[in-house]
């Protein structure tokens, strides 16, 4: 039983890489992110359309409402270990996605990666200024409406009067920016995002401070999942290690 995970930034190209090799190798993929698992914040969490995914598998965590509240990492990786079980006696390779920091945090600690064939695929940033240019076309793109999908200003709106939804949406990356943008000017996020779009100046500080927002957050996932993917490799080597000597020694008393 093989675990292939594919790790990095958020918009440095996870979700295509993973859909490419799905495409190739017939196998569905696990997504380790506690928020794309709402609908209702497909946008804002940079949840894939289902004509994206080519014919490929794509599985969440849940189904889940915004209703419903958060789901925490400890439930998040409960629920990732029971999909593995259930998914793993029809497939013999499964691709995990992430994503999540705290999920992925949950999992790598576990041990329960030790368990299979596992091999990690780290996706770097690269060339600074593409990854610069890639992540704020993503901010952008999740601000502007389109049709036959809500904008995130759109999704933010729907639950603007909502008050225990709103409370946890606001939690999230993106959402919390504007919606303290949408408190300062009163407004309820659709009336606010038309205010600072026929002000160039307060779209450029709302974007900017949006972007600094998830850049720092990208700086952040770099360090954890490196820490976490150099942790597993050094533990796996040294469980090789410990393996070669007990065969060794298995090896001599069998001689004797």
């Amino acid at each position: 039983m093989q675990l292939h995970i594919i790790l990095g930034p958020t918009s440095v190209g996870k979700t295509a890489h993973s859909i490419a090799l799905a495409k190739q190798t017939k196998a569905p993929v696990i997504v380790l992110d506690r928020i794309q698992i709402y609908e209702e914040l497909a946008t804002g969490s940079g949840r894939p359309a289902v004509e994206e995914l080519d014919g490929t598998t794509r599985l969440y965590l849940e189904k889940r409402r915004v209703a419903d509240g958060e789901l925490s990492a400890q439930e998040a990786f409960s629920k990732t270990i029971r999909l593995l079980e259930v998914l793993f006696l029809k497939h013999k390779l499964l691709i995990l996605e992430g994503g999540s920091i705290s999920l992925c945090q949950y999992l790598f600690k576990s041990g329960i990666l030790y368990n299979y064939q596992t091999t990690i695929q780290y996706l770097s940033v690269g060339n600074e200024v593409s990854y610069y240019r890639c992540l704020w076309n993503r901010m952008h793109n999740a601000l502007v409406s389109r049709l036959g999908q809500r904008s995130l200003v759109e999704e933010l709106d729907r639950v603007w009067r909502q008050q225990h939804e709103l409370a946890f949406v606001r939690t999230i990356l993106g959402y919390n920016i504007l919606a303290d943008w949408c408190e300062q000017f009163g407004q309820p996020p659709c009336q606010t995002w038309n205010t600072i779009q026929e002000d160039d100046s307060l779209y450029a500080q709302l974007t900017d401070q949006m972007f600094s927002a998830y850049l720092k957050y990208s700086r952040h996932q770099q360090q954890v999942f490196q820490k976490l993917i150099s942790e597993y490799q050094q533990k796996q080597r040294q469980k090789d290690e410990n393996t070669f000597v007990l065969h060794n020694r298995l090896h001599k008393i069998q001689l004797k």
